[in-house]
């Protein structure tokens, strides 16, 4: 938890993690796939051509890599995820789905969805089509992405391969082509390592220094700016990569990036809290992962998150008074 206050009431920020459910899309695991559309017709008699069923073209969700999870994240944790667009599918800026075979642990049985184990045990999937989780018996215009996702389930974690081979693919999106219609089979392609243990991240205290009101020079200054880091502690080896987000008790401040609102109890007015990354000076987007970019995959260890914390006037008018903001730092693994 973050707490910020002005400096007449001891200002401090203090800080804990926890663990995200996500990704933000920053945090995709593999490298998008390239795919094949091969078209066949067909000659009838008078050599007239006839459309035909599209050729089946393959999807590879999360492309050989590696997806590295925690071994003790709870059941329902989004461990992945993998993102096609409709070009992927269909080979066109739109695709009319018409149903999606879904076939639980890549097997020749099926199901209705939306969840699906994995052959690797403690990991299940589920399929979502601009932003509607699919199932088995989905109709609709795909517009923008289709997500695989991993998620953790209740069974034992235990590494493993998603790949269940060449004739095995965990779905099959049917949709409108030519006459007869065409398919794509969705194989999940990757290797899975499950990783005891996660960062620890001490409390911290911030303190901002006392400011005036002549220190401010309009709606969006800042003032009093401090720079403080996070510190992870004892994170294991073995992760691709730790991802890290603020996630502000109050509201942002509509249209300042970093812009923090202020907690009820705060009696300063037309005041917020403003973080940056104290790298490199720029905003700090709030609500969304960002990489911790000093930890080592190979060895693990200690690192740091280096922020900056500035009191930021949001009103027109400024009015004098304890100012408390307050942030949960969240830390996600892939």
């Amino acid at each position: 938890m973050t707490h910020l206050y002005s400096s007449s009431e001891s200002p401090r920020v203090t800080n804990r993690a926890g663990i995200a459910r996500r990704r933000d899309a920053g945090g995709d695991v593999a490298r998008r796939t390239a795919r094949m559309i091969a078209v066949a017709s067909t000659l009838l008699l008078a050599c007239a051509a006839l459309a035909t069923d599209a050729a089946a073209a393959p999807l590879y969700a999360f492309g050989q890599a590696t997806v590295s999870s925690p071994s003790n994240a709870t059941p329902g944790t989004t461990v992945a995820r993998y993102y096609f667009t409709p070009h992927d599918v269909c080979g066109e800026s739109t695709c009319q789905i018409t149903s999606i075979k879904m076939y639980p642990k890549g097997g020749v049985q099926v199901s209705d969805g939306p969840e699906l184990e994995t052959n690797v045990s403690g990991l299940s999937t589920r399929m979502i089509v601009d932003g509607e989780v699919a199932v088995s018996s989905t109709t609709m215009t795909m517009r923008n992405t289709l997500e695989v996702m991993l998620f953790r389930d209740s069974r034992q974690p235990q590494d493993g391969s998603l790949n269940t081979g060449m004739l095995s693919a965990y779905y099959t999106i049917y949709y409108k082509s030519g006459l007869l219609g065409g398919s794509s089979p969705v194989f999940l392609a990757a290797k899975v390592s499950f990783i005891n243990g996660t960062c620890s991240v001490p409390d911290q205290t911030v303190t901002l220094p006392p400011v005036q009101n002549r220190d401010f020079n309009g709606v969006g200054s800042t003032a009093g700016t401090t720079d403080f880091q996070v510190q992870l502690n004892n994170c294991p080896a073995g992760y691709n990569r730790i991802g890290y987000q603020l996630a502000p008790l109050d509201d942002v401040v509509v249209g300042t990036p970093g812009g923090m609102q202020l907690r009820p109890d705060a009696r300063a007015r037309g005041i917020g809290i403003h973080i940056a990354d104290a790298a490199t000076g720029q905003p700090l987007t709030l609500r969304k992962s960002h990489t911790v970019t000093n930890y080592n995959r190979a060895t693990g260890g200690s690192a740091s998150i280096p922020l900056r914390a500035s009191y930021l006037q949001t009103g027109a008018k400024i009015g004098g008074g304890s100012v408390h903001a307050a942030a949960q730092v969240l830390l996600d693994y892939q």
